[in-house]
């Protein structure tokens, strides 16, 4: 039977026709199908979509920067590792050292000025403050959207216009080290 197929996808819930004792066709019954299904469970929802967004947060902030050098522009990844290395670097600087070994990504480790260390920090909080602050925008979204908006919502996505205007006020008021990148 041709029709099977369509039958199994749609769980049974089908209008079936049929012309001269053959069924001619099977289509899925959509009301019937909505119906059937359970009721949606929006703090479900919610938190999946939490911990979507949370997830993207930490991958942008451990896919780093780019920063320039004296080598030129280099990428500095921030994974967990990566910010310890980079304090540790920062705070030797700070208490006086003129240069620190440290390393971009995929690169030997060198010898990198005062200058470079406190541009990389800097950049780095910028940074992480930047995504750090979208994430929370967007946890704002998620907690007052319904079902269906839900859905549109992914990291990346442009905030509503108060949510928008909140953000940036905060990364106004955080100065110089307010990124102001948009995030893709």
């Amino acid at each position: 039977m041709e029709e099977l197929p369509a039958y199994l996808q749609a769980n049974g819930f089908v209008i079936i026709t049929v012309q001269d004792d053959t069924v001619t066709s099977v289509e899925k019954n959509e009301a019937a199908w909505n119906a059937a299904q359970p009721p949606v469970d929006l703090d479900e929802l919610r938190a999946a979509k939490h911990a979507e967004i949370s997830a993207a947060s930490e991958a942008a902030i451990y896919a780093g920067m780019d920063v320039e050098t004296t080598q030129g522009t280099e990428h500095f990844s921030l994974t967990e590792k990566d910010q310890i290395n980079l304090t540790t670097a920062k705070n030797e600087i700070d208490k006086g050292a003129a240069f620190y070994p440290y390393h971009t990504d995929d690169t030997l480790c060198r010898i990198f000025t005062e200058e470079e260390i406190n541009a990389i920090a800097q950049a780095s909080i910028a940074h992480k403050i930047y995504h750090t602050t979208y994430c929370n925008h967007l946890f704002e979204w998620i907690r007052r959207a319904d079902a269906a908006e839900l859905a549109g919502i992914t990291y990346g996505a442009e905030l509503p216009d108060d949510l928008a205007a909140h953000m940036q006020e905060i990364l106004m008021q955080a100065g110089a080290v307010a990124e102001t990148e948009a995030v893709t």
